[in-house]
């Protein structure tokens, strides 16, 4: 597919992407290409400013980042509080329409603006998530989640913090509206050690749905040392950001997962009834991404 034309570029959707990283030379390089290299970037389709934020690393972390001489990156080196403070570094300097946020190691599948790109450009789409991929170290994809239809009022109470059968929500396929950033405690964001994205998700959740796009967007890359290995840590801070369940709230969670088919039609109507998020697949008919 060649380059668009100039009255098409003229729409293209900018894209900010903050990477917050220390000592992480090793997983940097890969991370990097999976963003600067993206197809709608080389079609014209989507424009992008990426932020590499440092926390003064003591390793190759400036060397790795100099071998890209992008013109849309730019890389603050300094010291922080630690991650969530980085990414709100980046986060204060976006401009762009859509916002990611991506962690050394972890990577956007090629096309993954271009998804986002369409699935965003239709109504009322102002944040969405893909398939919850996990990669090794050699990048193999060793697990692969189909994503629900997602309740705010399950963001909102902790409910996808359960584990199995809940599912959870992967970071590295997310994308949100710039405008979205308004709403949320930046502030607050930032002092968060573990649990910060999931502080994020409930601040985005009291005012967008989260639209689920059946494939590929980012991936998550497992290997040592990383901060999620502390999950019993994590879900302790994240849980923070949560409220109580209310009685229909848990109705609905049962109807959802755990009620007996025989017992669907009586419960319905005591539940919170079909979540408005969309879940979106490809259409081969019309080579377009549409909701269901």
């Amino acid at each position: 597919m060649g380059k668009e034309t100039a009255s098409e570029r003229s729409r293209a959707v900018k894209f900010s992407i903050v990477t917050a990283c220390r000592n992480s030379a090793p997983h940097l390089p890969e991370t990097i290409r999976s963003v600067v290299e993206q197809s709608a970037l080389t079609q014209g389709i989507a424009e992008l400013e990426y932020f590499i934020i440092d926390g003064a690393s003591t390793d190759a972390t400036a060397d790795v980042v100099s071998r890209f001489p992008h013109e849309s990156i730019t890389f603050v080196s300094e010291p922080d509080a630690g991650l969530y403070d980085a990414v709100v570094k980046g986060f204060t300097r976006a401009t762009g329409d859509v916002v990611a946020y991506l962690n050394a190691g972890d990577i956007f599948h090629e096309h993954a603006f271009r998804v986002a790109s369409e699935v965003m450009g239709q109504e009322g789409v102002n944040w969405i998530c893909g398939y919850q991929l996990k990669i090794n170290e050699h990048g193999e994809v060793i697990a692969v989640v189909k994503p629900p239809r997602y309740r705010r009022e399950f963001i909102l109470n902790g409910t996808y913090l359960k584990g199995f059968p809940y599912a959870g929500i992967q970071q590295e396929g997310i994308f949100f509206r710039r405008s979205l950033l308004e709403t949320v405690n930046l502030d607050a964001l930032k002092r968060f050690r573990l649990g910060g994205d999931y502080f994020l998700w409930t601040q985005l959740a009291a005012s967008a749905e989260l639209h689920t796009v059946l494939s590929f967007l980012g991936a998550f890359r497992v290997h040592r040392g990383q901060l999620s290995e502390g999950l019993a840590a994590y879900r302790k801070e994240a849980e923070t950001c949560t409220r109580p369940e209310t009685l229909r709230e848990k109705v609905t969670r049962y109807w959802e997962y755990h009620s007996p088919h025989s017992l669907k039609g009586v419960l319905w109507k005591f539940t919170l009834g079909q979540s408005p998020a969309r879940i979106f697949r490809f259409d081969e008919a019309t080579q377009r991404w549409l909701p269901r």
